[in-house]
């Protein structure tokens, strides 16, 4: 198993307007970061403003891989009126996201339409999904449907039954242990029936989203769990260190199994 931690998330600062995304400078930081304690990879968000060429440079100079970002556009997932936008979006986000040296593409459907049912819903995600699969599978990337805590997906049923239905190897879903803690439980039994339609695996602490040795949750039974599974994938540390970051990324990496 491959770890990392999700850049944006740990190096976020809050200020009068409230969040304050990570610049480039950040970005580099964290990478830093990752390798001081024994980690090789990092995730981030939006392509958007940050110097591309510079991740990759540090890329290549630290042997810290960027694994996964947020593609342009990932927010219209299950936005009929949004479809064209959505392809456009994601087309332009390929070049960027292989310019920073990251061949995964995050899409968390966050604006959805509301008006239309559940099943509609549905089958608009599974249309656009239909639609980027062939140019991920022509660019080598892989598109990664993530589930989140209050939104569209009620159950990882319905998530991995899109992914089913969309059909494609470079379409997978985001396994996001924290955000389906609070959405249904059943951690390792759902993912042990769904491996092969897992494309990446993120943790924090539940409820509070913390690290990974604090709250309801027993990471290194999980994480060790994953590994008897044969599960070869990525595992990113995905909670909020507004302080004491060394201090908690130190302690979840330390039950990491290795």
């Amino acid at each position: 198993m491959k770890y990392s931690l999700c850049a944006d998330i740990m190096f976020v600062a809050v200020g009068e307007r409230g969040p304050i995304w990570p610049d480039t400078d950040k970005l580099i930081e964290a990478m830093q970061f990752a390798k001081d304690n024994g980690l090789t990879g990092i995730e981030m968000f939006g392509l958007e403003e940050r110097d591309l060429d510079l991740l990759a440079a540090k890329n290549q100079e630290l042997g810290i891989e960027i694994r996964a970002c947020v593609s342009g556009g990932a927010v219209w997932l299950g936005d009929p009126a949004k479809t064209e936008a959505l392809v456009e979006a994601f087309c332009a986000s390929v070049p960027k996201a292989k310019q920073a040296g990251c061949s995964k593409l995050i899409f968390n459907a966050e604006c959805y339409d509301k008006t239309i049912s559940r099943e509609e819903v549905l089958a608009v995600m599974e249309k656009q999904l239909k639609l980027i699969a062939p140019v991920a599978e022509k660019e080598g990337v892989t598109v990664l449907v993530e589930p989140l805590t209050g939104g569209f997906f009620l159950s990882s049923a319905e998530a991995f039954g899109l992914i089913k239905a969309v059909d494609s190897s470079n379409v997978k879903l985001l396994y996001d242990i924290f955000h389906f803690q609070n959405i249904e439980g059943k951690i390792l039994t759902t993912i042990k029936e769904n491996l092969d339609l897992i494309g990446d695996i993120h943790g924090a602490g539940a409820p509070m989203r913390a690290e990974l040795t604090v709250g309801e949750l027993n990471y290194e039974f999980i994480l060790n769990s994953l590994i008897e599974m044969g599960y070869e994938g990525n595992f990113c540390l995905e909670f909020f260190t507004f302080e004491n970051r060394a201090e908690k990324v130190a302690a979840s990496c330390s039950i990491l199994p290795r």
